[in-house]
């Protein structure tokens, strides 16, 4: 196996990487989405403090108002309790779900951003392997789960370090809030949290761009590929070159054959007079100008000539139209204007000595 992973040195192709994305295999890092998760949930917070701060105000307020004394002498319905009740979910869940929602959309995103719309062409398949006791027992202590293990406790250090170094002259005053009042108490109290919660933002923004990366590197690498396995992607995209080679000169063969018994139809052959030869057919009824339906040079041309007697078709030599055409006119085009009085010349000596067997030059 050790040699088999030394000859993947190549990188991965393109129709590789597709394949790869296809069955799942893509690299993400959970640290990006974490960091996405809480800077947006710490500036989501920031941003509602205030009016969080005064809701919950209004309904401890609300609450509190009601005296013990108040309740025992008056007495309290069910209804006013449940009003009570109902008032402070509903100022709870205000505050929460927008928040909450807002994150879950953040988390999406950042994965989102990693991946891209990623769809399983395999759909979602049972592999009995996978819920083998011994299977999951020998990935649990795998050395990437080992690695994994070193590396969240890393960031949990790194994380709770970072946390105490930002907040360690700030420490020092806490036992000094208690000669404060409730709201000094809680003022403070958010300040440390919002510099712990900034802190550790910035750390979880910086190790999960690191994260990405390291992913990024290690599935690159998984996804290498031997030199054989790449002429191997490319036989099978491309096909065989031996196979094409022979299709294409085929393909060749039996275009050549048409062309060849449509002289027999042509009106006229146009010499060189022996290099080059093209056969030029005019129907006024279903084209505006003479068409070329055969076109060769050396052998080709010789073959031509050759059919071109066989079948009665009249072989002029014209340099200038044979060389023009030939090199400007594919076969089953039209001539150019340029050329329409030429050949009109060439048509109608050929029409006034049909039946003459003529074959020089005009």
């Amino acid at each position: 196996m050790a040699e088999n992973n030394d000859n993947k040195t190549e990188k991965a192709t393109p129709k590789r990487k597709d394949e790869a994305r296809k069955k799942g295999q893509v690299a993400i890092s959970r640290d990006v989405v974490t960091a996405a998760i809480l800077v947006g949930g710490v500036g989501l917070l920031a941003a509602v403090m205030p009016l969080g701060l005064e809701r919950m105000t209004e309904v401890v307020r609300h609450g509190l108002s009601l005296s013990v004394s108040q309740v025992a002498r008056d007495g309290m319905t069910v209804e006013q309790v449940v009003t009570i009740v109902i008032r402070s979910a509903v100022t709870v869940l205000t505050l929460t779900l927008p928040i909450i929602g807002s994150v879950l959309l953040i988390g999406s995103a950042a994965s989102l951003a990693q991946t891209g719309l990623l769809w399983r062409s395999d759909g979602i398949q049972l592999e009995l392997a996978r819920i083998n006791p011994l299977k999951g027992l020998s990935r649990l202590f795998s050395l990437r789960s080992v690695m994994e293990l070193v590396k969240g406790l890393l960031k949990i250090g790194v994380i709770t370090g970072v946390g105490l170094f930002v907040v360690r002259h700030d420490v020092l005053r806490v036992p000094g809030l208690m000669d404060f009042d409730l709201a000094a108490i809680l003022g403070m109290t958010g300040w440390l949290a919002l510099k712990i919660a900034l802190a550790v933002c910035g750390v979880i923004v910086v190790l999960g761009g690191l994260d990405y990366f390291y992913q990024r590197y290690e599935w690159e690498r998984g996804l290498r590929m031997s030199k054989e396995e790449i002429k191997e992607e490319h036989k099978s995209a491309e096909g065989d070159p031996l196979i094409k080679s022979r299709v294409r000169t085929a393909q060749r063969d039996l275009s050549r054959k048409r062309m060849m018994a449509a002289v027999k139809t042509a009106d006229v052959v146009v010499t060189n007079p022996t290099h080059l030869a093209v056969a030029l057919k005019y129907d006024s009824t279903r084209r505006a100008a003479p068409v070329v339906v055969a076109k060769g040079a050396g052998l080709v041309a010789e073959r031509i000539r050759e059919l071109a007697r066989h079948h009665g078709v009249p072989v002029v030599e014209h340099k200038f139209v044979a060389r023009t055409i030939f090199k400007l006119v594919e076969v089953g085009q039209e001539i150019p204007g340029d050329l329409y009085r030429a050949v009109a010349e060439i048509l109608a000596f050929v029409y006034r000595a049909r039946g003459q067997g003529v074959g020089a030059g005009i």
